[in-house]
């Protein structure tokens, strides 16, 4: 029985991990991983034991995320925000319990990411022959023929493929390290792993985002003290020069990596000029964290409580235009629902991705990946939370 789990807790990753064209509703939602949470409470009743770490603080959230709006703010009010919250939290409760009555092991863990990874590259490489041939693009979801080497593959836009590949690499290799009892070395792991490296940097590199090379600084990272090992270097170097021809048989230019270097630079002055001048399309949710940092506080019953339901997109302007909504980016639960939500989220999302092992990575994880984000209605988010929980689970196993 406990081996049959195993492929659920595989679907509950495979879920989290992609979000494929047809299943995209208004608003580019995940419909099948809406579908996936709403049946998942099934499992709690299933499996009822108590995992006090995980159900108190998602069911406070829970609570408070609902009881605050009604009680200060009933008009703003908008249950299909707060619900949304509410099933990822059930999401991932059911998820705990499928995990604890399974007998998944290391093993397991790291052959789906593997594959996810492959699924990744397969879908890309598809869609760039369409592109180079011109046939309709596969997979397609917020493409735009100005930039046609900008690819979602196996995500509703490419910032989002950007940000999961990486991470599904880097828990792979912690995986391999719990499997091998020491650290990864790629001279080492290179022929078992050559034809993996090669799909995860073609991904990285060709499909257009500079949020990709954002995160692959989490590889670097990693992998620091071997980076420059012969056998990375040759594949690295394959994957650009192929990643050159691609683009210049396309007809276009590829200054990604350039973007993503200006862009860094500019977030470290905490200059909103300059780091809207440095890359547009990421300006946005640095900006608005910097001006929701600005607005919050802790002089009144709002500040602990909260504003109401979507309050900073009405308080905190567009950095673009006032006739845009605003937000707050990394401190939206701080302004819509209180300092004490905030606090219980920052507090419970980081332990579930600190790794002490890994800790300075596992920061800088958590801060581009999670508190960046704002607030727990995002998919790439809780996909970083399961994997990092996965991996303790199973290592402490």
């Amino acid at each position: 029985m406990l081996g049959k789990n195993n492929w659920i807790v595989n679907l509950f990753i495979i879920l989290l991990a992609v979000a494929p064209a047809f299943a995209l509703g208004n608003g580019n939602m995940n419909m099948l991983l809406v579908s996936a949470m709403c049946l998942s409470p099934y499992f709690i009743f299933r499996f009822p034991i108590i995992i006090g770490k995980i159900d108190f603080p998602l069911l406070a959230l829970g609570i408070m995320m609902i009881a605050f709006p009604i009680l200060l703010h009933p008009e703003t009010m908008r249950w299909s925000t707060v619900l949304y919250s509410c099933l990822f939290f059930t999401y991932f409760i059911s998820y705990t319990r499928v995990l604890y009555n399974s007998n998944y092991g290391i093993e397991n863990f790291c052959k789906i990411l593997k594959l996810l990874i492959y699924a990744y590259c397969i879908v890309l490489v598809v869609q760039q022959f369409c592109v180079l041939t011109g046939l309709p693009v596969f997979n397609v979801s917020n493409y735009s023929p100005l930039s046609p080497w900008k690819l979602n593959s196996l995500t509703s836009e490419p910032s989002h493929s950007g940000r999961i590949v990486p991470i599904i690499m880097y828990f792979y290799i912690l995986g391999r390290e719990a499997d091998l009892g020491r650290k990864y070395i790629l001279k080492e792991q290179y022929h078992e792993d050559k034809w993996l490296w090669i799909a995860f940097l073609w991904t990285v590199l060709t499909m257009g985002s500079a949020t990709a090379f954002i995160f692959l600084l989490i590889i670097m990272l990693k992998l620091w003290r071997s980076i420059s090992e012969k056998s990375i270097i040759i594949i690295i170097m394959s994957c650009v020069v192929a990643a050159l021809l691609l683009l210049q048989v396309g007809g276009v230019g590829n200054n990604n990596m350039t973007r993503a270097f200006d862009f860094i630079t500019a977030v470290m002055t905490l200059d909103e000029a300059k780091i809207i001048d440095a890359d547009g399309s990421g300006a946005h949710r640095v900006v608005q964290s910097l001006r929701g940092a600005k607005f919050v506080g802790l002089s009144n019953v709002n500040d602990w409580m909260g504003y109401g339901v979507d309050a900073d997109v009405r308080l905190i302007p567009n950095w673009q235009s006032s006739y845009l909504s605003g937000g707050a980016g990394a401190f939206y639960l701080w302004v819509n629902f209180g300092f004490l939500v905030a606090l219980i989220w920052w507090a419970f999302s980081f332990f579930m991705v600190f790794i002490k092992s890994e800790s300075l990575i596992s920061i800088f994880v958590w801060f581009i990946a999670v508190f960046i984000v704002g607030g727990p209605n995002n998919q790439v988010l809780w996909l970083t939370i399961f994997l990092s929980y996965t991996y303790k689970f199973l290592n402490n196993k």
